[in-house]
């Protein structure tokens, strides 16, 4: 009977432990399924409040095609200064030009975009320093996309036009009888220019730049022509010129600004049995006997 007794209740002790075991795994599934459910729950009420709050904004804001910018959630990402705003719309205005810094953080980082190290350089482009803003060129609410890829996002559909409205007498070059096709469609301004980066604002001194597509003038050569390898607008200006081949002047003064004729042959008679004076058609274009001069490797004279 004791035996007995002793069983029935080893039985009902192992019960309890049973169940006990079985009350804490409930209690943590129900736990890890919580746990688990939290940063769903947060994201989703954090982005039903962005969702607000952009929906909010637009009650004053709907004059324009405005959209969250990619990437972000609301306007606040960008528009930092807004919680007093929306309390006062009146008095308290937020900052309405975005600091290039705000965009950078973004553009600049590699976050949520792809890296790109030329904006990494832009708080020492020309045109930071002039106090040019990114919403100045870029559309950020509603951009204007172009035909070009490297254009998209731009406040216009050619960067030819949005870069004129501040170098309009560069645009201008472009309409002389040589000039690069720009107006053509084959070339566009961030062909040769990096907006973004201090390097290549300006291109003296860049000549790798223009060799980029003019590779049959590149160098090195055995017999180089200093002011080519040095920079080539020293001769040439890219954006256009009345002269033939973009010259900055035309033949033959070009040459003759370093290349004096005085002490040379080309004053002299061409020889004993000729006494005609190498003057006239001859001198009127050195490239037709120095046709080399970008750099030659056979003759020191730059002759073809």
């Amino acid at each position: 009977m004791r035996k007995f007794l002793y069983e029935a209740g080893d039985c009902e002790e192992q019960a309890m432990r049973r169940f006990d075991v079985m009350l804490a795994l409930a209690l943590g599934c129900a736990l890890f399924g919580f746990a688990a459910e939290a940063p769903a729950q947060a994201a989703a009420t954090k982005a039903s409040a962005a969702k607000t709050l952009a929906t909010e904004c637009r009650n004053c804001h709907s004059d324009s095609e405005v959209k969250v910018h990619a990437n972000h959630r609301d306007c606040q990402s960008c528009h930092r200064d807004t919680a007093g705003h929306l309390k006062d719309p009146i008095q308290a205005k937020p900052t309405k030009a975005i600091a290039p810094e705000t965009c950078l953080s973004c553009h600049a980082s590699g976050k949520g975009h792809a890296k790109d190290a030329n904006r990494m350089n832009f708080a020492f482009s020309e045109h930071n320093k002039a106090g040019v803003q990114c919403s100045d060129c870029h559309g950020i609410h509603n951009p204007k996309v172009g035909k070009q890829a490297n254009v998209a996002d731009l406040k216009m559909d050619n960067n030819a036009r949005l870069c004129a409205t501040c170098h309009q007498d560069v645009l201008a070059r472009f309409s002389m009888p040589s000039h690069h096709p720009l107006r053509e469609g084959a070339v566009s301004c961030t062909s040769c220019h990096q907006p973004h980066d201090g390097k290549q604002a300006a291109l003296g001194g860049k000549t790798e730049q223009c060799t980029k597509c003019h590779q049959a003038v590149r160098g090195p050569h055995v017999f180089e022509h200093p002011p080519a390898a040095e920079d080539c607008t020293n001769c040439h200006n890219p954006h256009g010129t009345p002269n033939r081949r973009l010259l900055e002047v035309a033949q033959p003064m070009m040459c003759l600004q370093c290349h004096s004729v005085a002490g040379n042959r080309h004053g002299q008679t061409a020889s004993t049995n000729n006494t005609q004076r190498i003057t006239g058609a001859v001198l009127r274009d050195c490239a037709s006997c120095h046709g080399a001069v970008h750099g030659s490797s056979i003759d020191q004279h730059l002759r073809h």
